[in-house]
């Protein structure tokens, strides 16, 4: 019982970690389009954490992203791109200069 025990712990471990991966492409994806549509330039896109947050009236894991763009090619701005699974729940931007 020992090594299957071991074996489905490794694999879960592997499974989790492939999910995490895909939905760190998935989140560099929309943070690029979502910038293209804004006429904005993607600097940089890293993972920020997960957090428990209310979408629609009911309480989804979420996965955090900042994105870190340009309006002008001079100053760098903070965005969060917040995913519930791999789809968008917010993609917040701050006020920027043009």
């Amino acid at each position: 019982m020992g090594p299957v025990l071991l074996l489905l712990f490794i694999s879960t471990v592997c499974y989790l970690f492939w999910l995490q991966r895909k939905q760190d492409e998935r989140a560099r994806l929309l943070a690029k389009q979502l910038c293209q549509q804004q006429e904005l330039q993607m600097l940089d896109c890293g993972r920020n954490g997960h957090s428990f947050r209310k979408i629609n009236g009911r309480l989804r894991f979420t996965t955090l992203y900042q994105v870190d763009f340009s309006a002008d090619g001079e100053s760098r701005y903070p965005a969060e791109l917040v995913l519930s699974g791999m789809r968008l729940a917010a993609f917040n931007l701050p006020a920027h200069r043009i």
